[in-house]
């Protein structure tokens, strides 16, 4: 292009800048919404070696929302036990084993904590987002200005508009013939997944708050030389040198976490060699032998930006708007869930079914979650900063205090428009508020096959409404589920657009399977002129069939006689909490949120 030659501009719904976990993520809602959409990387590959390698059970949940979690799963390492050892009391120079612990609750979720290279990862996302053709990696490219015109930051008409595309970002190709600017995107959304040092935080001016810790820990990668017996177990060592945290992966490999302690003062961290980490480790490990063929080490902190969005309209994502240590295996798993929060509301404005004062909530929710992650970093990092104490002897009791949040699984967004504080928690007392609703198996009843009921709500963008219909055998219970279905079928219509469903409704039913589903309302086997009926819609609780088991409504906390209804949002946390005879609650809430479609002649609700 010549210098006098005016760029290239094109119009895209996102622009995502960063292609690691959190834009992956990220993109992979672009697919589902059909939101047209680029993603662009300095990078001209993606990793393969080192950096995140822990993959936790509600990252692994959200994988399989997606469809994408079988190749995952069948190559991680899953950690059941954490093996601890402390210095022996006979010989303090030496360690021992002192406890093995369950790495996390065994009814946490059905995916368990997991070891497994980035790259392998990356590689599965990737492969998944471009098997539509819809949304490509532009490797080697690299933002150069970004300017939003905050004039029309709030402008959100339906039409087409030059100021529906407020924000200018120029893009410049690296590679090894380009030079100069090659082209302006005018994008709706920004969002910053380009790690600690993120150009788009800087070029909104939102510095990282915190400070760097003294802390360092040394990361390698090895193929161990060893005598230690619990090498391909997970490990937390402590001893009068120093701690080692580590992981075993795939391919004989384990990631040690060594804490540097005294070894790193006045060394500066370029310096610090693999042979200078071995050295370390060592000496904690004996009287085992350790030596390696592999390594890879970095330095940490713990830093917050002090929002994640600028004017609704920029976002950031993952270490691009908080870091912290490699003690809690987070970094990956968080920058994930951070993208899988923000992509479906997103998804949800650009495409015009929720109103865009909703995305606010992506700040308020993620940000309250990196704060308590931080403060559970200092805590980590302070355990294995300090040594052998009654917390590493009694290491379960220690891990069991913060298992629940770590696995992603327990994290709660508290009430807000997409949290109805109109909620009856007593009716399903095991299903929490602001949660993601845990999965237990149910029976297809048009199969009667056993199948996990998260399975059959992938990450589509709908609104989820679970319909806990109870005994369906007493005919005034069957006739409060015929009128709920009339009302949500009528609910379906008014915000449902031509081109993506808003909402999915699906009855889980606590009586006889030996039943025609076509006797039930329509809103529950849903008819496609090319499909027919959908006979997935319909599940019963008696899976003790098949399996021995405690039934689902039991699990969930659920009166088989009474029943409830239950909304999931898009991203499976749990909105609302009702009885079947419910109807003005869900108007109220839905209209709160959802855009309605024009008025359909004869329809209310």
């Amino acid at each position: 292009m010549s210098t006098n030659q005016a760029p290239a501009e094109s119009f895209v719904d996102l622009l995502i800048i960063g292609a690691g976990p959190s834009g992956l993520m990220l993109a992979l809602w672009a697919r589902k919404f059909n939101m047209k959409t680029r993603i662009v990387d300095k990078k001209d590959a993606r990793v393969s070696t080192g950096h995140a390698d822990g993959l936790h059970s509600r990252t692994i949940e959200i994988l399989q929302s997606f469809g994408v979690a079988q190749d995952i799963i069948s190559s991680a390492y899953h950690v059941n036990e954490i093996c601890s050892w402390n210095p022996n009391p006979s010989n303090e120079e030496e360690i021992e084993h002192t406890r093995t612990v369950f790495a996390q609750p065994l009814n946490l979720s059905r995916f368990p904590l997991s070891g497994l290279n980035q790259g392998v990862i990356e590689r599965v996302l990737e492969n998944e987002i471009r098997s539509e053709g819809t949304v490509n990696v532009e490797r080697n490219t690299i933002p150069v200005a970004l300017h939003l015109e905050e004039e029309e930051a709030c402008y959100h008409g339906q039409e087409s508009s030059r100021k529906l595309y407020p924000i200018r970002v120029a893009l410049r190709n690296i590679g090894p013939k380009a030079t100069q600017i090659d082209e302006v995107v005018w994008a709706k959304y920004v969002v910053g997944c380009d790690g600690a040092h993120s150009w788009v935080r800087r070029m909104i001016n939102m510095p990282m708050e915190g400070q760097k810790i003294d802390t360092q820990f040394g990361v390698m990668d090895i193929i161990p030389l060893t005598n230690f017996p619990d090498i391909r177990k997970s490990c937390v060592i402590h001893s009068k040198n120093g701690s080692v945290m580590t992981i075993p992966r795939e391919d004989r490999l384990v990631r040690l976490y060594v804490q540097l302690g005294e070894m790193a003062k006045g060394v500066k961290l370029a310096d610090v060699t693999p042979e200078m980490i071995l050295e370390h480790a060592q000496r904690i490990y004996h009287p085992y032998e350790l030596d390696f063929k592999v390594c890879d080490w970095h330095s940490v902190g713990q830093r917050l930006a002090p929002r994640f969005d600028y004017k609704n309209r920029i976002f950031l994502a993952g270490d691009a708007v908080h870091t912290h240590s490699p003690t809690l295996g987070q970094g990956m798993n968080i920058s994930m869930q951070d993208a899988f929060n923000l992509g479906w509301k997103l998804g949800s404005v650009i495409t015009g079914v929720m109103k865009p004062e909703i995305l606010s909530t992506y700040n308020d929710e993620r940000r309250h979650v990196a704060t308590t992650l931080i403060e559970l970093d200092k805590e980590m990092t302070e355990f294995y900063c300090n040594g052998p104490s009654t917390q590493s002897r009694d290491y379960q009791t220690f891990r069991d205090g913060f298992a629940g949040f770590v696995s992603g699984v327990a994290v709660c967004y508290a009430p807000s428009p997409l949290v109805a504080t109109t909620s009856d928690q007593s009716l399903a007392s095991n299903i929490n508020l602001g949660q993601r609703l845990p999965s237990h198996k149910v029976v297809c009843n048009a199969e009667s096959n056993p199948v996990h009921l998260s399975d059959m709500m992938p990450s589509n963008g709908a609104w989820k409404i679970l319909v806990f219909a109870g005994d369906i055998g007493s005919p005034s219970q069957l006739e409060r589920v015929q009128q709920l279905g009339a009302y949500l079928e009528a609910l379906k219509k008014h915000y449902t657009s031509p081109e993506h469903a808003t909402i999915d409704v699906f009855l889980i039913h606590s009586g006889t399977r030996h039943f025609d589903i076509l006797d039930f309302h329509a809103v529950y086997h849903p008819w496609d002129d090319t499909l027919g009926w959908d006979y997935w819609k319909i599940f019963s609780d008696d899976v003790w069939d098949f399996e021995p088991c405690q039934s689902t409504y039991e699990k969930y906390g659920v009166n088989k006689q009474q029943g409830c209804t239950v909304i999931l949002r898009p991203d499976h946390h749990v909105s609302y909490i009702g009885t079947l005879d419910t109807s003005d609650d869900l108007s109220r809430f839905f209209g709160t949120i959802l855009i309605q479609r024009p008025r359909v002649s004869g329809l209310a609700i």
